[in-house]
């Protein structure tokens, strides 16, 4: 399943309503095209173009993060950045320390890739729990720890501060390397959370992220900064995929810079924020008693049932009535998490989609 797999997507959803920020895109890419001569007969630089690369380290300055454009390289998605990081600090056999619950797409790459996994308890609220994190490094040698510190899929959860420079702490001591899935980090509503890479002191974070959740999925593009691996990375990168498309890249430089991305997502960030309240109201009215995570960005909220319910069981037959959910047992390795689901918000409550939720309950039987 791709990091881009719609299991939770509901009925009734407008693929026709497309937001201003998009049309917006669509002319800088559009533009970009125009404006190419004879340099499309070449390929781009391994590391990606470097006007667009400027603009990601402007942003990542606006969250505690000085990058510089060397230090960054442009792939085709997060999850592609997630493979090159997996690629240049693990070999085959190696053990890595995972959320849990935590993204299944991390889960199937560390099986492609013939890694051990271990998994590390999250809070629905803080995310990894360090402490029991510190304890397992006594008894795995880890190569490598996969978090999401800000609004982590499924449930929404963020670290705090002093989580963050503990883990940091742990990498040094232990010599392995932090990979940061950045992925939602722009999205929250009330404050955009400072990347984990702003506290890296030692260089041991690998940043990923890309503009799949917050921007388009169709655009494929993403980022990577490797730290102390970086030129690895760059290498695995011009190995497995030489290059990206110039112009999208150019295309997306310039919608960073003329201040189009910026006002979209402060339009979307508001939309998030909307739909997600619209969710929580709606699971209010649920006659079955459940716990739901309230995450201040992100495109998804953790929804705990009662034990008795399989969710499993419930994804079949709500797909017989129309309706697809992710069931919790997704995002772990060890079959826990079976009678919990990810609900996302990422799309206006329509009619159609409300009712559907609605419906669940009577699935639940």
């Amino acid at each position: 399943m791709s990091r881009s797999a719609a299991f939770d997507l509901l009925p009734g959803s407008d693929k026709n309503d497309v937001p201003a920020g998009i049309v917006q895109l669509n002319r800088s890419i559009s533009r970009a095209l125009r404006r190419q001569r004879g340099d499309f007969q070449y390929y781009d630089e391994p590391a990606g173009d470097p006007s667009l690369r400027q603009q990601i380290a402007l942003r990542a300055a606006k969250r505690g993060w000085q990058a510089e454009i060397d230090e960054l390289c442009i792939t085709s998605g997060c999850q592609q950045s997630l493979f090159l990081a997996l690629m240049a600090v693990c070999q085959q056999g190696d053990v890595v320390a995972v959320e849990a619950p935590g993204f299944y797409g991390v889960l199937q790459l560390l099986e492609q890739l013939g890694l051990q996994v271990v998994e590390i308890p999250a809070s629905a609220e803080t995310g990894l729990d360090v402490g029991a994190f510190e304890q397992t490094l006594q008894r795995w040698d880890i190569k490598a720890c996969v978090v999401s510190p800000s609004f982590a899929t499924p449930t929404g959860a963020s670290m705090p501060l002093h989580a963050r420079v503990h883990l940091i702490e742990l990498a040094e001591r232990h010599d392995l390397a932090i990979i940061e899935d950045d992925i939602y980090g722009e999205s929250g509503w009330l404050v955009v959370p400072d990347t984990l890479k702003a506290v890296d002191h030692p260089n041991r974070v690998i940043h990923c992220s890309s503009l799949s959740k917050v921007l388009s999925r169709d655009l494929r593009l993403g980022w990577i900064s490797g730290g102390r691996w970086h030129d690895d990375i760059v290498r695995l990168k011009l190995t497995s995929q030489l290059a990206s498309s110039r112009f999208i890249q150019r295309g997306v430089a310039d919608f960073f810079a003329d201040g189009g991305y910026a006002a979209y997502l402060r339009r979307y960030r508001q939309q998030l924020q909307r739909q997600r309240d619209q969710l929580l109201d709606l699971l209010g009215t649920w006659p079955v008693p459940i716990r739901a995570t309230s995450p201040a960005g992100g495109l998804a909220l953790w929804l705990e049932l009662p034990e008795h319910v399989d969710t499993i069981k419930l994804y079949n037959r709500a797909l017989e009535e129309g309706v697809v959910i992710t069931p919790g047992e997704l995002f772990s390795m060890s079959g826990k998490f079976s009678n919990c689901l990810r609900l996302s918000f990422a799309h206006p409550w329509t009619r159609a989609r409300a009712e559907a939720l609605m419906r669940l309950p009577g699935l639940m039987a």
